[in-house]
């Protein structure tokens, strides 16, 4: 019975040093980020580049905020881009900067998108000339801030894009 009461004792010792391990794990986690806000990944710009043999070329403008009252080094995305409903590009980036905290910042991605995949959609919008085209952009944020290997973002919205605009100026005849 000796026996017994040394095992019982020893592990009521290892359930309680494995319950403080648990509770501290988990409170040093919640103190690495208590009000942790992902960041705000924005496609600001999106211009149509000269082809290359079977591929169209995009340049990506995308800008990229810190709500945080922490700095938030960035390692690369990788992202995704939908257009009408249609993924026309994918595409990563390996600029590494830090954003400041509350701040933003901007930085430029060239894609391509085989035109056989997306001749469709280019047809589409030179003849229907439209004033806005819909997006969507599928991301992933790379950084070594805290636990986190990567972030997925998902946003949508509508660029400007103005191949419609017709000249307004009439010309007037005075004498």
């Amino acid at each position: 019975m000796l026996f017994y009461s040394q095992n019982s004792s020893t592990w009521s010792k290892f359930n309680r040093l494995t319950l403080f391990l648990i509770t501290l794990l988990l409170s040093s986690c919640a103190t690495l980020t208590p009000d942790f806000e992902e960041p705000d990944l924005q496609l600001t710009n999106l211009q149509i580049l000269p082809s290359q043999g079977l591929e169209q070329r995009f340049r990506l403008k995308f800008r990229v905020i810190n709500p945080n009252n922490t700095a938030f080094p960035i390692e690369g995305i990788n992202f995704k881009l939908s257009l009408r409903g249609l993924q026309v590009a994918t595409g990563v980036s390996d600029k590494k900067f830090v954003l400041q905290p509350l701040s933003e910042d901007t930085f430029e991605v060239d894609v391509s998108a085989s035109i056989f995949n997306s001749g469709r959609l280019l047809l589409d919008i030179m003849n229907s000339q439209p004033e806005e085209l819909a997006y969507e952009v599928n991301a992933k944020i790379f950084t070594s801030k805290g636990l986190w290997g990567s972030i997925p973002i998902t946003r949508s919205g509508i660029l400007p894009i103005g191949l419609n605009k017709r000249s307004t100026t009439t010309k007037s005849n005075s004498l």
